[in-house]
Parts: C-alpha cells; structure tokens; sequence
C-alpha cells in the first residue's frame, strides 16, 4: 500500500478532521483568554464617571473662590483709588487755602506784631524823653529820679530789642518759611497726583488680570463639565 504525503490528504479524511478540530480548539482558547471579564469595561467607565465628578466639585468650588478673590481684589483697587483721590483733594484744598487766605493771614500776624513792637518802641522812647526834661526841670529826689529814668530806659530798651525780633522774623517769614510751606503743599500736591495715577493704573490692571483669571477658570471648568457629561452619557448607553 502506497503513503500519500499529508499535502494531499483530502479534507474529509479522519486524520485531516482531527487537525483541524485541534486547531479550532486552539484558536478558540487564545481568544477566550484574551477577551476583558465580563462587567471589566463597565466598572472602568464607572470608575472614570466618579473620578470626573470628584473633580467638577473640585472645578467648581475653585472657581467660586476665584471669583470671591476676584472680587475682593477689585474692591480693594477700588477702595485704593478712593482714598488716592480724597488725598488729593485734601492736598489741593490745604494749598488753596494757604495761597488765598492763610498766607495773608500769617502776613498781616507779622506785620501787626511788627507795627506793634515799633509803636512801644516809640511810646519808650517818647516817655523817657518826657521824664529827662521833666527831672531836669523839676527837683526830685536822686533815688526817685534814677530808679524811674533807670526802668524807662530799660523799657525802651526791650521795646527795640522786641521791635528788631520782629522784623527779623517777618523777613525770615517773606524769605523762607512761606515760601517753603508753599513749595511743601505744591510738592505734596503733585504727590497725591502721582499716587492717584498709580492707584487708577493699579486698578485697571486689576481688572484686566481678574478677568483673563476668571475666563481661564471658566473655560477650564467648563471642559472639565463637558467631558463629565461625556463619561457619563457613555456610562448611561453602558
């Protein structure tokens, strides 16, 4: 008896049969084995919606307190400018005030004072004059004569000495402290000036960073709601 080779063996030989049920078992195995436990896919997609809705609680409560922050930022910007502004008020008012009433107040204090000092100055000078011809007219007793002429001289001395502080003062006034304090309020009114513009600048600024920050929060917690949505519509069809 001839031995065919197995090339030719024809399919419906029992030999041909017992091959290829080995090989569909084979086949059957590998594929049962690779295929995900039942239920597998279904607790991941759970697993992925849950997740996702721990982090939208998250999302949402980060972007309420962006937004109190936010809030809270402006309003001290706000309040910033505010006080800026009230300072600068009040720097242009003690300017006005010192230019249009204080200092011809302060001016006309001095000259009064002045005017003051050189009328006892005179009125000294007057009555010790008085007294000289009157002691040499007259007969007085020596001890009365030089204690009261004494007292009069020293009188009309304190009255120049007084009268001279004056003027000296009053020129200190023209040349210096006026001029000084009126330089002091025109610098503390450009001062204000400058602080105001920081503040209003601070404030603009505020706003434009409050609301890049909040649109960023927004479009972040919006992709992370939409993809939410997402895992849980494909958990709904699962």
């Amino acid at each position: 008896m001839t031995t065919l080779p197995f090339s030719r063996l024809s399919p419906f030989t029992p030999f041909a049969a017992l091959v290829l049920a080995l090989a569909s078992g084979c086949a059957s195995t590998g594929s049962a084995g690779d295929a995900p436990a039942p239920g597998a896919k279904e607790e991941g997609e759970e697993d992925e919606a849950a997740e996702l809705g721990k982090k939208l609680e998250i999302g949402k409560l980060e972007l309420d307190l962006a937004r109190l922050e936010s809030e809270q930022d402006l309003h001290n910007a706000e309040l910033a400018v505010e006080f800026a502004r009230a300072d600068l008020l009040k720097a242009q008012s003690e300017q006005v005030a010192f230019l249009e009433a204080e200092r011809a107040i302060e001016v006309d204090g001095t000259l009064l004072q002045l005017d003051g000092a050189r009328g006892r100055a005179d009125d000294a000078a007057a009555e010790l004059a008085e007294l000289e011809a009157m002691y040499q007219a007259e007969e007085f007793a020596k001890k009365t004569k030089e204690l009261v002429l004494t007292r009069s001289r020293r009188d009309l001395e304190l009255s120049r000495r007084s009268l001279e502080l004056t003027q000296r003062r009053k020129a200190a006034q023209e040349t210096h402290e006026l001029p000084a304090k009126e330089r002091n309020l025109a610098q503390a009114v450009k001062a204000a000036e400058k602080e105001l513009m920081e503040a209003e600048q601070g404030l603009a600024r505020k706003r434009l960073q409050t609301k890049i920050a909040l649109a960023k929060a927004e479009q972040e917690f919006a992709a992370l709601e939409k993809k939410a949505e997402k895992a849980k519509a494909k958990k709904v069809k699962s």
